[in-house]
């Protein structure tokens, strides 16, 4: 799976401050960089779209899903049904962002991934942390205050330093440089889930074969 980190907080706390700091820094290293933005209450087609528009029209006249594309970028407009649970996290991610090397959410406060809670006093004061380690997997804390807790402690500015943690912690264990596909003597692109996919399916086939190792170094497959 795509590793998925939360950037939680309250309200005017410099959540999207952060997130905006972090990627650029992300991105020069290489990294694909997906974000999620939680919108607590429903979307109404004027949010995301504009009256008279092609796009709002088709949605206005009863279509499930509208899709813009161009050359550049690719928009999805689709309704969601209340029960369904398409908006989930790993939904959005298995479905829209499997390409990325990692996913900053803002906000899902409630569900279980690691999270970086941004504390800033002026907004907090002396209520301290919404987030704990144990109940809440928070991994880090964003802050101009100090805390006295057993995780990392950066500044609301430490944009690289945060970019650090997220690439030892989260990416570069989670990278498959190792899964190759070659066709034809061209090498094809593999985005994580599928590298995943294919790592653990071959494992998987391999290992309770004789002469296979427990943890074999190395695995070369040739279809002819």
């Amino acid at each position: 799976m795509i590793p998925v980190v939360s950037i939680v907080g309250r309200k005017n706390s410099g959540k999207t401050t952060l997130i905006k700091g972090v990627v650029p820094e992300l991105k020069k290293r290489g990294y694909r960089v997906g974000v999620i933005k939680h919108h607590g209450h429903e979307l109404s087609l004027e949010d995301v779209d504009r009256v008279g528009k092609d796009t709002y029209e088709y949605q206005l006249c009863g279509a499930e899903a509208v899709v813009l594309a161009a050359s550049n970028k690719l928009m999805l407009l689709q309704t969601v049904e209340e029960q369904q649970v398409f908006c989930s996290i790993d939904n959005i991610s298995q479905m829209y962002l499997s390409d990325m090397d990692i996913i900053l959410t803002e906000g899902y406060k409630l569900e279980n991934k690691p999270k970086i809670e941004v504390f800033r006093q002026e907004i907090g004061k002396d209520q301290g942390l919404l987030c704990d380690q144990k109940n809440d997997n928070l991994v880090a804390v964003a802050s101009d205050e100090k805390f006295d807790i057993a995780l990392p402690c950066f500044g609301l500015l430490d944009y690289s330093m945060i970019a650090d943690f997220l690439e030892k912690k989260f990416i570069q264990p989670k990278r498959l440089k190792t899964v190759e596909l070659m066709v034809d003597g061209k090498s094809i692109f593999l985005n994580n889930f599928v590298r995943e996919i294919l790592k653990k399916t071959v494992l998987g086939m391999i290992s309770p074969l004789r002469g296979v190792p427990d943890a074999p170094q190395r695995v070369e497959v040739s279809i002819k």
